[in-house]
């Protein structure tokens, strides 16, 4: 039986995929010693450690040779742009390196409030939301 949180998840995958396809497409001519790594459905790299739990951004880009972390980006959907998500992920990955955290059109306002109330460190806010006919449309906040 296809529950809800799966479809969810599923379509969490997708734009977590088409984020790192369009915003992260390396290695490539504007970065070919660097490399993204998605961390969703299966994780591949931790950028470190919070208490006892290892971190996992859903996109980290890395430098080769070696794995120099460069940035990392967080994608929500409408429901997880919360007290918890800002606290529990994006404040202590936040610590670790540049972060991008996309959210949903629409809830910039909310997210705004979420970073400065926790105190997380972002490089950038960006929003995103399916076109039917153009695909993804990223937007900087």
């Amino acid at each position: 039986m296809v529950t809800a949180r799966y479809l969810n998840e599923l379509r969490h995958q997708g734009v977590v995929d088409e984020i790192a396809k369009e915003m992260f497409p390396f290695p490539g001519p504007k970065g070919p010693d660097y490399e993204t790594l998605v961390n969703i459905p299966k994780p591949r790299m931790a950028v470190g450690k919070d208490e006892s739990q290892d971190l996992y951004p859903d996109i980290v880009v890395v430098r080769r040779p070696g794995q120099w972390l460069m940035m990392m980006a967080e994608v929500e959907m409408h429901d997880t742009v919360t007290d918890e998500t800002a606290a529990n992920r994006w404040k202590p990955i936040g610590e670790v390196g540049e972060l991008f955290v996309y959210v949903p059109a629409g809830m910039v306002p909310e997210a705004k409030k979420l970073i400065k109330r926790h105190g997380v460190r972002v490089k950038g806010l960006r929003t995103w939301r399916f076109r039917p006919v153009w695909g993804l449309d990223v937007s900087d906040a």
